[in-house]
């Protein structure tokens, strides 16, 4: 993270149920990072070591992705952060690849990590057809020529998360799609880097299920 000397900077780690990876990926990041954990009401409350530069916050019940960025950007913003990075605490993004979109903000009010940018592509089939799909369909009503729009791995700067309505959005994972969409639809750019990403049984995913309703969520968020 480049800028970190002079651009005050956030991670928002939205976690649940994920204490091992929770620990390896604050493990990795540096010191001097300020770092907003936000326990999504894990049925065992997460542990974080504490520090001037931690911060964890807890949701009684579990709110849904959304809810857990809602509550981390709020007190980013705060905390006066002038950008703020998305990490996940499963460690699904890699951590490097992630932190390194912030840079991408000189550019852009919001960058994203793109799976599809890095070789091998890890992405399951099915969910990787999907994500072409509805990428493809978003770049066509709004005119890009995006990789990939359905990343965890995101940046903002504090300029555009104000600008957004984001009390009004999904508390579930549609959030991520509400946000985009609202960023395209306004004609700002959004930046790309190439991010690894993992999937193993540790790394949280939503099921086939769920991820029909999002994918409907989305069609419909990009069309209306």
């Amino acid at each position: 993270m480049t800028h970190s000397a002079c651009v005050a900077i956030a991670v928002v780690v939205p976690a649940l149920n994920s204490q091992t990876s929770l620990n390896a990926v604050l493990g990795r990041l540096p010191a001097s990072v300020r770092v907003i954990v936000v326990d999504d009401g894990s049925h065992t409350p997460l542990r974080v070591g504490l520090d001037s530069n931690t911060t964890l916050l807890r949701h009684p019940r579990n709110r849904g992705y959304g809810a857990a960025q809602k509550t981390g950007y709020a007190a980013a913003l705060e905390g006066g952060a002038e950008r703020v990075v998305l990490l996940h605490g499963d460690d699904q993004y890699d951590t490097a690849d992630t932190l390194a979109l912030e840079a991408a903000l000189d550019g852009a009010p919001a960058a994203l990590g793109s799976r599809f940018l890095v070789s091998p592509n890890v992405i399951p089939g099915w969910r990787r057809a999907g994500n072409r799909a509805l990428t493809s369909l978003a770049n066509l009503r709004f005119g890009t020529q995006h990789t990939e729009l359905h990343s965890g791995a995101r940046a903002y700067t504090a300029t555009m998360l104000r600008a957004l309505p984001l009390a009004s959005y999904s508390d579930d994972y549609l959030f991520d799609q509400q946000m985009l969409c609202a960023i395209l639809r306004a004609g700002h750019p959004i930046a790309e880097r190439p991010v690894r990403a993992r999937y193993d049984d540790t790394v949280q995913s939503i099921s086939l299920r769920r991820s029909i309703t999002y994918g409907v969520g989305c069609i419909r968020e990009i069309l209306r």
